[in-house]
């Protein structure tokens, strides 16, 4: 048993709460853009019904425009349109004043009388219907559900679990399209192990990346902390040179003036001013140590000490450590005995030690921690200045100073990163964006996932109504190609190649017409865009044609009343047409073009396009067409054309029309049918043929 389609039945009452989502009273078909959106706004303002998407929100505005423009093109008025947010989907109802006259789709009669939307809308909703409203209206209703995932259960009605009706033309509707079991199986589960591989593998990523970045990041803090340390083992290395030049021009002044105490120690007020340094000349004799004079405070070294170390240098001219000493106030002690003299002179220094010092941050080395030790490692009780506790904390760098017999230990560690803070903080940045982004993608995977699977079962909705479709073109490609008509004197030939060739259909159209007068009235059309909505323009453009030559209408009256026919502001549609007059006895061709190119003539001089003034197209201006009026003498062929004989992708239109004259020549000789064969036979682009007519007329005399 199957449904029947658009019958009289209630409407569905819908379960509380329901939200009203749009009400409007369109009185023309060019409102219908704005109140798409206006629905489409208000559709979404609180977020779509539950559980719907984007595909079921594209359902619903299809449904929506096709009932509203039903209803302002074939009902009365005033149209008065309501939609609801109803649990599970949303209840359209358009209400008109055409009475208890109920819709009717395009099922087992010539579809090019209309129904094609009625027809599609019933195949997208759960649920449709009419029922009279009083005072000679009715209300249409339609029900649009959101998609139930696979396996739920859906919206109980009757009407939606009705078998679906047959497809125009009688075409059957497969078992598998029509309820048989389908064999495809859910993809949940493997599509969410997907989105988790995916966002997993992100992460893994940005792991890598961030450990990569850290690696990066400290090893220029390390090599930026070696080159720092290196600038500060310079300067202690120039301060070492000055400390050891002082000393040795002071034993050099005691050996010239043999060992003069007045002598040494105006040498070393002037030329050692340093405060607290501590500079002396000692004679040594023996195993004993006679202090001769001093410039400073007095040395600190113990009794007994002294001797040993000052009696226990060589007179080489090399600088001696004693060490650290003096408490609580530290000193440096060394000492240099000079060569040349009798060998008996020392002169001993003593640089008293600031341990704690600081660096204020913005200063060179404010950054770091620095301590420098006497001796070859960093013993805290051989501390000779640091600005940080003991011990350097982090990971330190350390480089040595030669200083005389011994050495200056320097160690450094940074407080805080040297390469600044945005390097220092790139490997979390890196992490943070890298787990973001793994969650966007899984999310995005999971979303595209789920998309998929919509789109899996309404290719297979599709598929159906594809079908379905086709019956419709097949009885439109029988109602819209004309069969050439014999006429006395004159053989006739036309071609057609639609650009849809799964739908046969297209906008370009021709036709051959007996008028009142006994002239033959030709025209060739082409009507913007393809497909079922240009085939449908073009079809009311033809049947007016015949209906207008059929009442004695003049070709120029024609083509003027045509433009009241389509307005491209109002159908988005405009149509180019070539009509044209002719009796095969008297020799004289008159054309009206509206857009058109110009047909072609071929005679025994040649083949051109024939003289004629081309007005704006039908559709897009109105004004007063010209006909133009040629005589032809002797044999000729006619030809008109469409733009898709001449028009290719990345050509210009000239190369388009010497091809095809060109190739109109080359055939001429041959039987009009099989010239129109041929000519069907030129290049077309990748993309494939647009619609393409041809029509030829040949005449002997």
């Amino acid at each position: 048993m199957t449904e029947v389609l658009w019958a009289c039945r209630p409407r569905p009452q819908p379960d509380l709460p329901a939200r009203p989502v749009l009400t409007a009273v369109p009185t023309t078909v060019a409102e219908l853009r704005s109140l798409r959106l206006a629905l489409r706004a208000s559709a979404t303002d609180d977020g779509p019904a539950a559980g719907a998407d984007a595909d079921d929100l594209d359902r619903l505005l299809l449904v929506f425009e096709e009932l509203v423009s039903n209803a302002l093109r074939h009902g009365g008025s005033p149209v008065e349109v309501t939609v609801t947010e109803v649990a599970g989907g949303w209840l359209l109802e358009v209400g008109d004043a055409s009475g208890e006259v109920p819709p009717v789709p395009a099922v087992g009669r010539d579809a090019a009388r209309g129904g094609l939307g009625l027809y599609l809308v019933a195949q997208l909703a759960g649920a449709h219907g009419w029922v009279p409203d009083g005072d000679g209206r009715k209300v249409v209703w339609a029900r649009v559900d959101v998609a139930a995932p696979a396996g739920a259960p859906g919206p109980p009605d009757a009407t939606a679990a009705a078998p679906a009706a047959p497809a125009p033309g009688g075409a059957g509707v497969p078992p598998s399209a029509a309820g048989a079991p389908s064999d495809r199986r859910p993809r949940g589960a493997a599509l969410r192990r997907l989105s988790v591989a995916v966002a997993a593998g992100v992460l893994a990523l940005a792991l890598a990346l961030a450990w990569l970045t850290s690696e990066v990041n400290e090893n220029n803090n390390e090599r930026l902390l070696t080159q720092q340390v290196a600038e500060v083992t310079t300067l202690v290395s120039t301060q070492v040179a000055v400390l050891e030049s002082q000393l040795a021009d002071a034993a050099q002044v005691a050996v010239v003036t043999g060992g003069d105490p007045d002598a040494f120690t105006r040498f070393a007020a002037a030329t050692v001013p340093m405060p607290g340094l501590s500079l002396s000349l000692w004679r040594v004799s023996g195993g004993d140590a006679e202090r001769i004079a001093v410039e400073g405070p007095e040395p600190e070294l113990p009794p007994g000490r002294a001797e040993e170390f000052l009696a226990g240098l060589e007179p080489n001219g090399e600088l001696a450590v004693a060490g650290i000493v003096g408490e609580p106030e530290p000193r440096l002690a060394y000492a240099i005995a000079p060569v040349g003299g009798d060998g008996d002179l020392v002169v001993h220094a003593e640089l008293p030690l600031n341990r704690n010092i600081q660096v204020p941050e913005g200063d060179a080395y404010g950054g770091l921690d620095l301590a420098v030790f006497l001796g070859p490692d960093p013993d805290p009780d051989q501390l000779l200045q640091t600005t940080a506790p003991l011990p350097i904390e982090g990971d330190a760098a350390t480089r040595q100073v030669p200083f005389g017999d011994s050495r200056f230990t320097v160690v450094a560690a940074a407080r805080a990163s040297l390469t600044g803070p945005l390097s220092a903080a790139l490997p979390w940045i890196v992490l943070g964006v890298g787990a973001a982004l793994a969650a966007g993608g899984g999310a995005m995977v999971e979303t595209m996932s789920r998309r998929r699977a919509v789109a899996e079962r309404l290719a297979a909705d599709n598929a159906q109504l594809y079908r379905r479709q086709r019956g419709i073109a097949g009885t439109l490609q029988h109602a819209l190609l004309p069969e050439v008509p014999q006429v006395a004197g004159l053989e006739l030939a036309a071609r057609y190649v639609a650009g849809i060739d799964e739908l046969q259909v297209g906008g370009d159209w021709y036709d051959v017409i007996r008028g009142p007068s006994g002239r033959w009235v030709f025209v060739v059309g082409d009507v913007s865009g393809k497909g079922l909505p240009a085939a449908t323009t073009m079809a009311s453009l033809r049947y007016a044609v015949r209906a207008y030559v059929a009442q004695g209408d003049d070709i120029d009256v024609v083509v003027h009343k045509l433009g009241a026919l389509l307005d491209v502001h109002t159908d988005h549609q405009f149509a180019t047409v070539l009509l044209g007059e002719l009796a095969p006895d008297d020799g004289v061709v008159r054309v009206v073009s509206a857009g058109h190119f110009p047909p072609l003539l071929l005679g025994p001089a040649g083949a051109a396009q024939l003289p004629c003034r081309v007005g704006p197209p039908v559709g897009v201006a109105t004004g007063a067409p010209v006909v133009t009026e040629t005589r032809v003498a002797g044999p000729a062929t006619l030809l008109a054309f469409t733009d898709g004989a001449v028009e290719r992708r990345g050509e210009d239109l000239d190369t388009g029309l010497e091809r095809l004259r060109s190739a109109a020549v080359a055939a001429a000789g041959q039987p009009l049918p099989a010239m129109l064969d041929r000519l069907m036979q030129l290049p077309v682009d990748d993309g494939g043929r647009d619609d393409t007519v041809l029509l030829g007329l040949r005449w002997g005399s």
